[in-house]
């Protein structure tokens, strides 16, 4: 007994001891980080089973009768729901049940207006509420009314902003040049209608709108009214159709594509008969044809019977073509010689011969002597022989002498350049381009004036970099020029200009690919390329939302650049980018979910409230919070031990149960619904591939995952802080703003209000 109570006293000072050593460990552990046993997730609560009252059988019942299509059984539900009271009858069954009710009238206009008098009603729910509202707004007539007077306002906002415009510069110049700016606001403000179409964009939605409610009402009493405006309108849409199909088929006339010619006209003529569309078809149907000829002409095999068969010279010709091209050999010195004194003296194989010793030319190196005896060959008359034709189109087509029209266009753009530094926006031309030219100009005069007045403000941009990219086109041409000829006469000058080109534009790694075939390339220039082109490339790659490029442009950064330090980190990120890979990437932040409690709950994710409570003591989740990586997976993003917010999370990954997973997505996607509902700034980006992911989600259908690149998303739900901040701007209630301007046209410096435009519908583009 004395030796039993001898070993317990022992044990109780080894617990003692340990217990006193301990406690500033413990003390300190506890302030730093969260407990071990503090659990993330909290356990999922089972739902409670209750027995079903009168209005839960009544609400079984009357969705019943609605799908079923029995209205009067659907109606005594709906009184049985109203006038009984129990525990489990929710806050908007009733309006709901009235709304079902609603929902099985056949009008539209009868639904509308029943829907009207719901809203009409006190306590509703807000989500129901707007949902609601949405139907109510989704009158045709409503809408088409609205999209008029959007017409309207668009044009008195044109005119409010002209006199506002003249008036408030005016003021400031004390009236001396009002006479001036008068009459140049009244000339643009005239000559701006010239660039209206017939029917404008709101005009084609109001058109579009007054012919669904036809469609749905024709036997309305206001049919006939509206059948007037559609009409009306529908003359407008033809005279739109025809001036755009028109003014391409014009163009593409004038640019000698007569195929497209065509088909413009015809797409012109589809919407009535024009009598310029139909000339421009025939006129270019002409042409077509002639084209077509001379073409039929140039295939046409040669006349059999006037063909002498016994010329050894057409024979042996023939013969050495075929297997010097087989082979890849020139022709003999004799063939050559014969072939030359053929092509410099009258005969019948005089264009044949100066053809056949061009090519030979070109093959043989000579770049520059081919072209000379093509353009020989071309001054001949095409009716002399076609083969001067082809020589023509051979020297002319950028494709085929790249670098002819390489050089061409370098001169070209050079114009263009100058031209845009001079004339800035004037270059193309003038912001009237249906009026007649000297009238267009004569208006744009001060315009111009000023433009060039401040011409060297655009040279100072053009040292900086930021003016327009006029040499594309020649770059083009000179690539091309170097895929066919790598080593042609000019190879090198193009490869020259093109590595000043390209370092220009900033494309390091292009530069460096052309420094690698320029003979005596600096090794320091060489290398400093080498990092520009690494760096660039590892920006490119971090810019890319899909991880199936953004691998691709990593794992091709750190081969192509494996000594560079911009290539060792690539070469990291791949490593870790297939380490850490995942189906998804969809991620809440806790802002977001402290915000929607409906998903971190536990009618959702069932998260701690340890965890989003701001305390470290405790353990505290992440700003970036929770993050679903495919299947039943997630990833919380810890604050680590001693850290904040502000350094990397620690990383905690668990797999969830299934309906854990379900509950979540059913709750994410109710709650940010509900949101769109009642605040139209807390709106959902589209993502095909989140909503896909947590639609099956929903269903349990997560187990077998899709490793796809191209299906993951990277969607990332945050609070409405994190979109806007601590305020959210707000447009101003007047429907103008107030506009300080000074500029060298109007010669001084005014402040006015201008009147807002309408803004336009998400649907516009589809009417434009």
């Amino acid at each position: 007994m004395t030796d039993s109570h001898t070993e317990i006293l022992r044990t109780l000072r080894h617990w003692l001891l340990a217990l006193i050593l301990g406690l500033p460990l413990g003390v300190s552990c506890a302030q730093t980080a969260p407990p071990l046993g503090d659990p993330i997730l909290l356990p999922m609560k089972r739902s409670v089973g209750w027995l079903p009252e009168p209005t839960d059988k009544a609400g079984a019942t009357a969705a019943a009768a609605a799908l079923a299509n029995k209205p009067k059984l659907l109606e005594e539900q709906v009184v049985i729901i109203r006038e009984t009271n129990d525990s489990h009858k929710g806050e908007d069954l009733e309006i709901l049940s009235q709304d079902l009710v609603h929902s099985t009238l056949d009008d539209p206009r009868a639904y509308r207006e029943a829907s009207t008098k719901l809203t009409k009603g006190y306590g509703t729910d807000h989500a129901v509420q707007a949902r609601l509202d949405q139907a109510v707004g989704n009158d045709p007539l409503d809408l088409a009314r609205q999209r008029r007077w959007d017409t309207w306002e668009t044009y008195w906002a044109r005119t409010f902003n002209a006199v506002a415009k003249t008036v408030g510069q005016s003021v400031t110049s004390g009236f001396i040049l009002a006479p001036v700016q008068l009459a140049t606001t009244t000339g643009h403000y005239l000559a701006s209608f010239s660039n209206d179409e017939p029917l404008s964009t709101s005009g084609r939605q109001e058109l579009a709108l007054h012919k669904e409610y036809l469609a749905r009402h024709g036997d309305a009493d206001n049919a006939e009214d509206i059948q007037k405006r559609v009409d009306k309108n529908q003359e407008r849409l033809v005279s739109t159709m025809h001036k755009r199909r028109l003014r391409a088929a014009r163009y593409a006339r004038n640019s000698g594509k007569h195929r497209a010619a065509i088909l413009e006209s015809k797409r012109a003529l589809a919407w009535g008969h024009h009598e310029d569309a139909v000339e421009i078809k025939q006129v270019s149907q002409q042409k077509l044809q002639e084209q077509l000829r001379l073409l039929g002409q140039s295939l046409k095999a040669a006349d059999q019977d006037g063909f002498n068969h016994g010329d050894e010279w057409d024979v042996n010709l023939a013969t050495e073509l075929l297997l010097t091209s087989s082979r890849k050999e020139p022709l003999s010195e004799d063939t050559l010689e014969v072939l030359k004194k053929h092509a410099y003296q009258d005969g019948p194989r005089n264009g044949e011969s100066l053809y056949i010793y061009a090519m030979a030319q070109k093959e043989a190196g000579f770049e520059d002597q081919s072209w000379a005896t093509l353009q020989h060959l071309s001054k001949q008359g095409h009716g002399e022989t076609p083969m001067a034709r082809h020589a023509s189109h051979s020297l002319n087509d950028a494709w085929q002498n790249p670098y002819r029209a390489y050089r061409s266009m370098i001169s070209e753009r050079n114009n263009e350049k100058w031209k845009w530094r001079i004339l800035g926006g004037y270059a193309n031309g003038t912001k009237y381009p249906n009026l007649p030219r000297p009238v267009a100009y004569t208006l744009e005069g001060p315009g111009i004036a000023s433009t060039v007045a401040t011409s060297p403000v655009r040279m100072i941009f053009a040292n900086l970099g930021k003016e327009p990219d006029f040499q594309r086109p020649a770059a083009v041409l000179g690539y091309r020029y170097l895929e066919l000829n790598p080593r042609g006469t000019h190879s090198r000058e193009v490869m020259i200009w093109l590595f000043k080109y390209e370092q220009k534009r900033g494309n390091h790694a292009a530069a460096l690919r052309l420094a690698d075939f320029i003979p005596g390339t600096d090794p320091e220039k060489r290398n400093a390329l080498a990092e520009a082109a690494s760096n660039q490339a590892l920006t490119a790659a971090n810019r890319s939302k899909r991880p199936d490029y953004r691998t691709h442009i990593l794992r091709q950064t750190s081969t192509e650049y494996p000594d560079t330090q911009a290539g060792v980190i690539a070469g990291k990120e791949v490593r870790l980018a297939l380490v850490h890979s995942s189906p998804q990437k969809i991620r809440m932040t806790r802002d977001f979910l402290k915000q929607n409690p409906r998903v971190s709950g536990d009618t959702g994710l069932g998260l701690n409230p340890n965890m989003i409570n701001g305390e470290l003591d405790d353990g505290e989740l992440h700003p970036s919070g929770v993050s679903m990586l495919g299947g039943r997976r997630l990833q919380f993003n810890m604050v680590q031990h001693d850290k904040t917010g502000d350094d990397p999370p620690a990383i905690v990954k668990k797999q969830v149960s299934q309906d854990r997973m379900a509950k979540l997505a059913s709750s994410l996607e109710e709650t940010t619904q509900r949101n769109q509902l009642l605040d139209q700034d807390d709106l959902l980006d589209s993502d095909a591939d989140r909503d896909h992911f947590l639609e099956r989600a929903r269903v349990g259908l997560t187990e077998q995952k899709d490793h796809r690149p191209s299906a993951q998303s990277t969607y990332v739900y945050k609070s409405m802080r994190e979109r806007y901040g601590l305020v959210r701007g707000r447009d101003s209630i007047l429907p103008f703003d107030l506009v300080v301007q000074g500029n060298f046209q109007d010669l001084g410096l005014g402040a006015f209000p201008r009147w807002r435009e309408p803004e336009q519908t998400p649907d516009a583009f589809l009417y434009r």
